[in-house]
């Protein structure tokens, strides 16, 4: 009995065929599959908050019974207040406008009041000393003395320019900025938190809540959401060589060159070393620079020159390798020289006992001291 072949599912007939192109329909077959797979993920999810969520709406509910009988209490008092803050401020863009007016009124009168009233007095006195006549003593026949008119002299009105000082827009800028409605919102917010604050009652309650919330949140875990494997097909790149480019090796730099001595130099037996205390043991990776420091204290007749040929202290590996020089410019008799060794760790794990012999370079090896550093390599 011959079975019927399996149909292939489009994501493996894709698979399948790496050069064949998509055709509008099976894309839109491919689409609807993955959305029937991503759907019930979705769905487990979104219940899974949800069931999360609402033990925090319970106790938000009970929250919300406590605070709405003082909401309650207090919205009468804000209902009340409402119409005195508005008939004050109907009252205030009413009446200053008038205070501006009799400001600027009273301000131009006691500029120009004291001005006017001294030339009116000037005038008068004028006039009258002019309508004087002069009479004679009557011991003769009276002569009468024709009137002499002076000519009326006319005072100037002298005209103060009117001071207007601006009271008025001030004070109703300063109305405006005043915003009664802010003043109030901010004193009841206040009041609330004073008085949450001052229950005992309620600031247990307000903690509680803060608490057991946070510890509701930090316990809510979102469920893994498992993508269905897609197989791609599988795209071959040619293989190709680059070509390696390989840069000239820097040779390690050779030790520098010795000067000749200036001053005529003293047998070997004149230098003499003595140990005097070391770093502690490194412990390095394998293949390592190791960097140690050995303090020597010169015992000899002759000091030490650094950089001087037949008067320069150092240490040397066995294999008669400069490990370390003299770090100081001169190590009189009694003083310490230091010497910063460098050499490579070995290459196996383990501790390994690396030794280093004193010696004066051009004039040759000073006693063994017994100096080993051991290397300890992870």
């Amino acid at each position: 009995m011959e079975t019927q072949a399996e149909t292939p599912s489009p994501v493996e007939a894709v698979a399948e065929n790496t050069n064949a192109e998509l055709d509008p329909a099976r894309l839109k077959e491919i689409t609807k599959h993955l959305a029937e797979d991503v759907r019930p993920l979705v769905e487990q999810g979104v219940a899974a908050v949800v069931g999360r969520a609402d033990p925090l709406v319970e106790r938000a509910r009970r929250w919300a019974d406590v605070m709405l009988p003082i909401s309650d209490e207090i919205g009468p008092i804000l209902n009340d207040l409402r119409p005195v803050v508005q008939d004050w401020r109907a009252q205030l863009s009413e009446r200053l406008p008038r205070v501006a007016a009799a400001t600027t009124r009273i301000a131009g009168q006691l500029y120009r009041g004291p001005v006017v009233s001294a030339g009116r007095i000037a005038g008068t006195s004028a006039r009258r000393l002019a309508s004087a006549r002069p009479t004679l003593p009557s011991a003769g026949p009276s002569l009468s003395v024709p009137a002499i008119h002076a000519p009326q002299i006319t005072t100037p009105v002298m005209r103060v320019p009117s001071i207007r000082l601006p009271l008025g827009a001030a004070v109703r800028s300063l109305g405006r900025r005043l915003r009664p409605g802010r003043w109030a919102f901010r004193t009841v917010a206040i009041g609330l938190i004073v008085f949450v604050v001052s229950n005992a009652s309620l600031r247990d309650a307000m903690v509680e809540e803060v608490n057991w919330t946070r510890s509701v949140v930090q316990t809510i875990e979102l469920p893994a959401i498992q993508i269905p494997n897609i197989e791609l097909p599988t795209i071959q790149i040619p293989a190709f060589e680059i070509p390696t480019i390989q840069f000239p090796k820097q040779e390690s730099a050779a030790p520098p060159k010795l000067a000749p001595a200036q001053f005529e130099l003293p047998p070997l037996n004149a230098y003499r070393a003595t140990f005097e205390t070391q770093a502690t043991y490194p412990t390095v990776p394998p293949n390592a620079t190791v960097e140690w420091v050995v303090a020597l204290r010169n015992t000899g007749s002759a000091g030490w020159y650094r950089g001087v040929a037949g008067a320069q202290a150092s240490l040397a590996l066995t294999d008669g390798t400069e490990a370390a020089v003299q770090t100081t410019a001169y190590v009189a008799p009694g003083q310490i020289g230091w010497f910063i060794a460098r050499f490579r760790a070995p290459a196996g794990a383990g501790p390994h006992a690396v030794s280093l012999f004193p010696r004066i370079d051009g004039r040759g090896e000073l006693p063994n001291l017994g100096i080993y550093a051991l290397v300890t390599v992870r």
